[in-house]
């Protein structure tokens, strides 16, 4: 009798052991295909997109700006309107609107009232009246034209001022419709990337899936000269302009 009951517990271990073996190598079996699958669907690539289109600007902003000196206030005043009124005949004969030409107030600088000049002082004219035209305008090739013709106004006794940050032969050529073109450099940018992604993708066997994670990056703005026109102060004196963007994507690899 207890031989009988010694070897059912026998066979009872013997079963619970094979069961306790089965089951950990079919756990072992599908943690190892985990593992395996997540491994291959962690595979990604990172790359940059890169792409760069000629743009003309759209709008130019361009100032003529006017000075007089004089040792009497009233003399200076009369002179500065005069050529003011003969600037405005000018852009109109080149072809600009009324609307599209703004009269800036005039500035006058008594040299005796500074209160941080001298008391005395060697310069001739007391007084320095200044006033400005602005243009604003959608035909960026009139402007272009107009600047070579500026040497009516000197024949005419008209002086324009070139200080300031944009000076008289520098209007500001801008791109109102930047965002207009956001979305087709962003499509441009993509295909670069996927491209090179898929130069990777080749070298390893793999194809290039879909996009994990995107980052526009930096979209920069350059005149025909190279310089940097991205920041808010930087000169725009070209018209013709070029966009750069840089993006960078990262891609699943299957």
């Amino acid at each position: 009798m207890a031989s009988g009951e010694n070897r059912s517990t026998v066979l009872a271990a013997v079963i619970l052991g094979v069961c306790l073996l089965v089951g950990l190598s079919a756990g072992g079996y599908f943690i190892g295909k985990g593992c395996a699958r997540f491994k291959s669907e962690s595979r990604t690539v990172t790359v940059k997109g890169l792409v760069e289109r000629p743009v003309k600007a759209d709008q130019a902003v361009w100032t003529l700006r006017f000075r007089r000196a004089s040792e009497d206030l009233k003399d200076a005043h009369t002179k500065i309107s005069s050529d003011r009124d003969a600037g405005v005949a000018f852009l109109k004969r080149q072809g600009f609107k009324d609307e599209e030409i703004s009269r800036q107030p005039t500035r006058t600088i008594d040299k005796l009232a500074q209160e941080y000049g001298p008391a005395q002082t060697n310069e001739r004219f007391r007084y320095v009246v200044t006033s400005a035209l602005v243009v604003k305008t959608k035909n960026v090739d009139l402007v272009t034209k107009a600047i070579g013709a500026t040497e009516e106004l000197l024949q005419a006794g008209v002086v324009l001022d070139g200080q300031g940050a944009e000076g008289t032969a520098n209007p500001r050529y801008v791109i109102t419709a930047f965002n207009e073109l956001r979305p087709r450099l962003l499509a441009d940018a993509t295909k670069n990337a996927r491209l090179t992604a898929q130069q990777f993708a080749s070298d390893s066997g793999a194809r290039v899936g879909v996009i994990r994670s995107a980052n526009q990056g930096a979209i920069q703005i350059f005149g025909s000269d190279g310089n940097d026109e991205s920041a808010p102060y930087s000169p725009t004196s070209t018209p013709e302009k070029k966009i750069r963007v840089v993006s960078t994507f990262e891609f699943e690899l299957r």
